[in-house]
């Protein structure tokens, strides 16, 4: 069978300079449809216990329907359904009204029920049909380049909106340009984890995923529609059809791509302190009895970030350890409960951020595993009045030179002049907030700021030098590890 994917093709970063990067990947469409039941890869067993699911959870549905449901062209489905007709497991609800077997409308027999609900009891899955291992090995492998990398416009989209000096934007492109593992880190609030989130944000590309895949008799959903960002597709042949009579040929040009597929904008996961020792392997429902694909596998193809690295529920050795064989073989191993491994292509870059001290995070033979390490400084006071000003402009609270002035010398003084950028949206926040509840127009001023001030730290002056003194102290420990 013919692939329907473009080939790799080199780009330029936009600098001018000539300079071939590694190629990027570009999908033009699904794969194609399988041409035969045989093509799909799955026992003719297992497909006629999906089809009598879906007929189980539906009302009374025709073959079109079914063959949405499970991803399948309808003559595929077609065909299953007349076995299940034959074997007295489905029979057509009569109507006078039917021109065509595609306008039969089908339900269980009594024999079919029994034969669905014990299918529910070994797995009540009943979406798309699953792609085998195999063919989530060659259609990933086709369409995903592990030598990816961002271009630099998307970087720099990135981190513009940030208030940074150029020394660090440069060693963050360079870092977040090379596709390799990277750790963020530095003192609390000084944009971190915006950083990492924008930069997924502005990510370019697209990937295709399985909604799920079959491997040793069990089930595993892949698509996940809280993290995919799905691409609408375009028929492109329908629309060259006329809008009447043309439903068939519209329909039939639907069914020439494989369904099981979805095109997705190239997936950006983010996780935080949620982490613990199941997040990292595939997860058993012993309710619906399939599993869900683990978070890092969900991002195969992008970027997969772990949020306040240092404050999950299993240790950062842990999860270096876990990841580390992967990062340098390309591959990984998920373990199915049964004892079964399954050997997978790992394409994911993987990005750290931490307030932590990287030395007391993990050992170096773990550290060195990460080969670029970003420190991101505390705010100067020029540039915190910079932030500053864009969070009065983003609230739309009125403001003049000498109220930022004020309101930055004050901040400065009860933090023992240690800044960080996110107090001013914080504290911008919270002052306009109490305007407006006062039904007037939020204005910058030292009482204003102050009060603000009070609200977020919950912190009254007299407890103001310990408040500050122990964010020093963190600070200071920071500063002796990148000196």
């Amino acid at each position: 069978m013919a692939e329907t994917f473009e080939g790799f093709i080199p780009q330029s970063d936009g600098s001018g300079d000539g300079t071939r990067q590694p190629p990027r990947q570009v999908t033009s469409r699904l794969p194609a449809a399988p041409q035969t039941l045989e093509e799909i890869g799955l026992s003719p067993n297992f497909l006629q216990e999906l089809a009598l699911k879906v007929v189980h959870y539906s009302e009374q549905p025709m073959a079109t329907h079914l063959a949405r449901t499970m991803g399948l062209p309808t003559v595929h489905v077609s065909e299953i359904l007349n076995t299940l007709r034959r074997d007295n497991l489905v029979e057509v609800v009569s109507s006078a009204d039917y021109s065509s077997e595609r306008d039969f409308r089908y339900r269980l027999t009594d024999k079919g029920e029994a034969r669905a609900e014990r299918a529910l009891d070994r797995c009540r899955y009943a979406g798309p049909a699953p792609v085998t291992l195999t063919q989530y090995e060659r259609i990933f492998s086709s369409t995903v380049s592990p030598d990816w990398r961002p271009s630099k416009a998307s970087v720099r989209n990135a981190i513009e909106s940030l208030v940074l000096d150029e020394a660090v934007i440069d060693r963050l492109t360079k870092a977040l340009r090379s596709g390799r593992a990277t750790m963020v880190f530095g003192s609390t609030g000084n944009g971190k984890s915006h950083i990492l989130s924008s930069f997924i944000d502005a990510m370019e590309g697209e990937v295709l995923v399985p909604y799920s895949i079959y491997a040793h008799g069990q089930i595993i959903r892949v698509f996940d529609p809280k993290i995919h960002d799905r691409i609408p597709e375009r028929d492109e042949e329908a629309e060259r059809q006329p809008a009447e009579p043309g439903l068939a040929r519209r329909q039939s040009s639907f069914e020439h791509h494989d369904r099981r597929w979805v095109r997705i904008k190239r997936p950006g996961v983010i996780v935080g302190g949620e982490i613990g020792p199941e997040s990292l392997e595939l997860g058993y429902d012993p309710v619906t009895r399939f599993y869900q694909a683990p978070a890092h596998f969900k991002a195969q193809g992008g970027v997969f970030v772990v949020d306040d690295f240092g404050r999950q529920k299993v240790t950062p050795a842990e999860i270096m350890n876990r990841w580390i064989m992967s990062l340098e073989r390309g591959r990984d191993q998920l373990l199915l409960r049964t004892g079964e491994a399954l050997d997978v292509p790992f394409h994911v870059t993987i990005l750290f951020s931490t307030n932590l001290n990287p030395g007391d995070l993990t050992d170096s033979a773990y550290l060195r595993r990460i080969p670029y390490k970003v420190y991101i400084p505390s705010v100067r006071r020029d540039q915190f009045t910079e932030i500053l000003r864009r969070a009065c402009h983003q609230y739309s609270v009125h403001y003049d030179a000498e109220n930022i002035e004020g309101a930055v010398s004050f901040i400065e003084r009860v933090l023992n002049g240690r800044l960080y950028g996110s107090l001013s949206r914080d504290l911008i926040g919270i002052l306009a907030e109490n305007f407006r509840q006062e039904g007037a127009e939020p204005v910058l001023s030292a009482e204003a700021i102050r009060l603000a001030y009070q609200q977020f730290t919950g912190v009254a002056d007299s407890l103001e030098r310990g408040f500050r003194s122990a964010w020093a102290e963190e600070d200071a420990e920071m500063d002796a590890f990148v000196a």
